[in-house]
């Protein structure tokens, strides 16, 4: 399938990237967190504190499974955790054109101030995110078609890049 299929860190933009590029392609759009939460009728909290963080990832798998045998192109913003699961790590490239939105750690610290993010609870913020962004940056990267880094330029400039890129991608395959 040849989706377009956002990754990032938690407060990368992936959500409103991804909703914007589908509005300016004319695509469906699809977040997996609230694919899931709205299915439960339960918020992303509610689901980690009621059936746990395994529950969870096993929801997204199955997701993300359902949407790679979609015919029908869309713009899908995958969670932050998403690729870091080993049983997502061969659905991901199959499901079509990455798009990883880089962020600095200073921009999404500053983002991710205020969330209420099941993640980011147990330790102090700016440590547990150091900690994930060390982890996580090198997967997200593994993945990535395109990159762009977020928090340095206005956000339509930074849709119109990877609009951009994506057609030189999708071009070239």
């Amino acid at each position: 399938m040849n989706h377009i299929v956002i990754i990032g860190f938690m407060g990368s933009g992936k959500t409103r990237v991804g909703k914007k590029i589908s509005q300016d392609l004319g695509l469906p759009f699809v977040d997996v967190d609230k694919a899931i939460t709205r299915k439960l009728n339960m918020s992303l909290k509610e689901i980690f504190q009621k059936f746990g963080e395994p529950f969870y990832r096993a929801l997204e798998t199955m997701t993300i499974k359902e949407l790679a045998g979609d015919p029908e192109k869309k713009v899908i913003s995958l969670g932050a955790g998403l690729p870091m699961q080993e049983q997502n790590q061969k659905i991901i490239p199959a499901l079509g054109t990455v798009v990883y939105i880089k962020g600095s750690y200073e921009t999404l610290r500053k983002r991710l101030e205020d969330t209420n993010n099941p993640m980011l609870e147990e330790e102090d913020h700016d440590i547990k995110i150091q900690k994930m962004l060390k982890q996580r940056d090198p997967v997200y990267a593994s993945f990535a078609d395109v990159t762009v880094e977020t928090g340095i330029k206005p956000f339509e400039e930074l849709v119109a890049e990877i609009i951009e890129k994506i057609g030189a991608v999708e071009k070239n395959s």
